[in-house]
């Protein structure tokens, strides 16, 4: 089945389902910090009413933090997690399913030289069913960076909210299989379908409304530009709290660190990392080639719009707007952006 519609007030059958399958159902839910995803077992704590979460959903498949093994004297034991569930991501943004295409080339290359097994294990055991964007936020850009509020990158089944009625829209084989398995989805209308397009070209034309960074040549004039005074002005007021990086989903720097307690027994342990953080390049000799904000907000301008398109072909930044949305002094990239671009 490419397409089938489900009413909203079915959708319990599709978490029931999932539930007999022995697969985990995530999807988002509204707690005392904002929206998040949580395994759910009913549709009555679901909301679909929402502009995207706070922390990206590519936590679930890179954790901020994850023992990777526990040693014991000179033995090294497998972790915990070496053995991760079946399980649904339900209701995640286009954006953020965009991104994890862009974490799969930096956790598995595509030489097949390095692979993260943890990660690995995670993605191929999950199934994406993506939500179209209805409304997006004043901080959106992703248009800007080659995505759309209904993007079908990354996603095995996208769905569009038609009010009273769900229509799913597989992506890919996982996700047509999925649907043909299940037996819950009646074949849509052409009256569905039409109203499923025009939705979705209505809320891209509404991105036109939206501040955009413009990025036609950006990546030749920042390499050509590294050491121009702007980059002095652009990074004045950040703080180096390392929100931007910590929010964004395709951000995916890591320390890994053992933890012993004393008596021969440990982890290794794998944690978040920022490259905004002074610690971050200091060497095992004291030195640091980044000693100030402006090195460190360089890096990461230059890692999405430059290193990345060397090394994979793609910038790294989906235009998600949660750099935006929460930096602390108000800094945004899109400005940050179209300033480097007229250089």
């Amino acid at each position: 089945m490419e397409c089938g519609i489900i009413k909203k007030a079915e959708l319990e059958k599709l978490i029931t389902y999932a539930t007999e399958q022995n697969k985990v159902f995530y999807a988002p839910v509204e707690g005392e910090k904002g929206f998040e995803f949580k395994a759910v077992t009913n549709y009555e704590k679901i909301t679909l009413d929402y502009d995207n979460v706070k922390l990206p959903p590519k936590s679930i498949f890179f954790p901020q933090r994850e023992v990777l093994c526990r040693f014991s004297g000179d033995t090294l034991k497998e972790a915990a997690s070496d053995k991760a569930e079946d399980y649904i991501i339900f209701g995640i943004r286009p954006c953020d399913a965009s991104a994890l295409v862009y974490l799969d080339k930096v956790f598995k290359d595509e030489k097949g030289r390095f692979q993260d097994p943890y990660y690995l294990m995670r993605r191929e055991k999950a199934l994406i069913i993506a939500l179209a964007c209805n409304t997006p936020r004043a901080t959106c850009f992703c248009t800007s960076v080659g995505g759309s509020p209904a993007g079908k990158t990354g996603s095995d089944i996208l769905v569009t909210d038609l009010g009273e009625a769900l229509v799913f829209e597989s992506c890919s084989e996982k996700g047509k299989g999925f649907m043909d398995k299940s037996g819950l989805f009646k074949k849509p209308t052409e009256r569905d379908i039409k109203a499923k397009e025009e939705k979705a070209r209505q809320v891209e034309q509404s991105m036109a409304e939206i501040p955009t960074p413009d990025i036609a040549g950006l990546t030749e004039k920042i390499d050509r530009d590294f050491e121009d005074p702007l980059w002095d002005a652009i990074t004045r007021n950040c703080l180096g709290c390392g929100a931007c990086t910590y929010l964004c989903p395709t951000c995916h720097c890591f320390d890994i660190t053992d933890e012993e307690n004393g008596k021969g027994e440990g982890i290794r342990l794998r944690t978040w990392d920022s490259c905004q953080y002074p610690l971050f390049t200091l060497h095992a000799s004291g030195h640091n080639p980044r000693v100030n904000k402006k090195q460190r907000l360089r890096q990461r301008i230059m890692h999405k719009f430059s290193y990345s398109v060397a090394n994979t072909g793609d910038i790294f930044c989906v235009g998600c707007g949660r750099c935006i949305t929460y930096c602390p002094v108000n800094l945004d990239i899109r400005d940050m952006l179209n300033a480097l671009n007229k250089l």
